[in-house]
């Protein structure tokens, strides 16, 4: 007879359980949503927003290269206060 090298609680572990998949719809969060969804739609969700962004950056290099940046004077930089010029009598 042959016994099992599995103790009974190791047979009795199950994969667990999510509690939002009993969740209603309305009480569910949005990453809720997204994991009781299939994964292989996970997946496609996951890749389409990758590829936006990747999009997005190579999209913004061409810009930034197209309409380069407006070249600052050698002065004072634009973003400092400027103070008036007051005149002393």
């Amino acid at each position: 007879m042959v016994q099992s090298s599995k103790t009974p609680q190791q047979q009795d572990q199950k994969t667990p359980e999510f509690r939002f998949r009993t969740k209603l719809v309305q009480e569910r969060s949005i990453f809720e949503s997204f994991a009781v969804l299939p994964a292989r739609t996970r997946l496609y969700i996951s890749l389409g927003l990758t590829v936006f962004a990747g999009i997005g950056l190579l999209v913004s290099d061409q810009l930034e290269k197209a309409y380069p940046a407006p070249k600052e004077s050698p002065g004072a930089p634009k973003s400092a206060p400027q103070e008036p010029a007051s005149s002393s009598s």
